[in-house]
């Protein structure tokens, strides 16, 4: 029991990283047919959501490497959830 803490700080990290992975191929393919300047918007969007999924994981291996395995899931997590959000509320406006 007491590797279930680390074991999902480590599933949250790798969640974060393919769901990071994965809205950034999704700007890449929303700049096929841009605009220079929706081009520059997708870029800054991509490097804000590289920064906050490394972020999330960064955090989550230094609150691992403390022995705060429950909270070093929750910051590994929170990126990939407000990713998410990020999606949902894109695809409303559209």
């Amino acid at each position: 029991m007491k590797s279930l803490l680390p074991t999902a700080a480590i599933a949250a990290m790798i969640v974060t990283v393919l769901v990071t992975f994965c809205a950034i191929v999704l700007c890449l393919a929303g700049g096929a047919n841009a605009t220079p300047a929706q081009v520059r918007s997708l870029k800054l969007w991509m490097l804000g959501l590289t920064l906050l999924g490394g972020g999330g994981v960064t955090a989550g291996i230094f609150l691992m490497r403390a022995g705060q395995h429950s909270w070093a899931a929750g910051a590994a997590i929170l990126p990939a959830v407000i990713m998410v959000l990020i999606l949902i509320v894109a695809l409303i406006i559209k």
